[in-house]
């Protein structure tokens, strides 16, 4: 939205200068309709979600989900880094819809991968790691990357929906994941002590 209302306001400028500069005028009004539509795309994806809030759970290998995860951004691509995975053997399964919880870490993982990109990072990599919670019975996973991580004040908005330091950004990815994972009876949060890079964990149950 806010990538919408910078190149409208473009657009306003130019007509309000009574110039003649046509092709700054139509990259103008042609990012708002990109960013228009990527803004109906993402509503339509949260929608969806919405109505599937009441899709089953069922016993998951939350190991599978992560091992997926990282070949499906490969393939979209959002590859180029070093995946350091560090699974715990013999995890107990969570109780997850599957598909919920691989677009949760889609989109860490595609959010850091975009960061380090951004910052031309010469050697990037993504540490995920997945062990279990003994105090809460509960599963949790970790995504680190090796971009430049968050800044402490945006830490403070980032899980806000439509808000978003990327130029060609909704803003509704972490939002939908939180609301996912909370749907689930876990947690998403970020962590800023948790050394170089953007780091973020996020908890399930496991099944019965």
């Amino acid at each position: 939205m806010v990538s919408i209302s910078a190149y409208s306001e473009a657009a306003l400028r130019i007509l309000r200068n009574k110039t003649r500069q046509r092709e700054k005028l139509a990259r103008a009004l042609e990012g708002a309709v990109e960013q228009a539509q990527r803004a109906g795309r993402t509503l339509h994806e949260l929608l969806a979600f919405l109505h599937k809030a009441e899709a089953p759970s069922e016993p998951v290998d939350l190991n599978g989900v992560v091992r997926d995860a990282i070949a499906i951004a490969e393939e979209s691509g959002y590859g180029g880094f070093r995946p350091i995975v560090d699974l715990q053997r013999d995890l107990r399964p969570v109780l997850a819809n599957r598909l919920q919880i691989q677009k949760v870490l889609l989109n860490l993982l595609h959010n850091g991968v975009e960061a380090m990109r951004l910052a031309r990072v010469p050697t990037p990599a993504v540490t995920i790691k997945v062990q279990t919670m003994t105090d809460r019975d509960m599963a949790q996973v970790t995504v680190q990357d090796s971009g430049p991580g968050i800044d402490a004040k945006m830490a403070q908005r980032i899980f806000e929906p439509f808000f978003t330091t990327k130029s060609d950004g909704i803003g509704l990815g972490l939002a939908i994941s939180r609301a996912l994972v909370e749907a689930h009876g876990g947690q998403l949060w970020a962590d800023l002590d948790a050394g170089p890079g953007a780091t973020f964990h996020f908890t399930l149950p496991f099944g019965q």
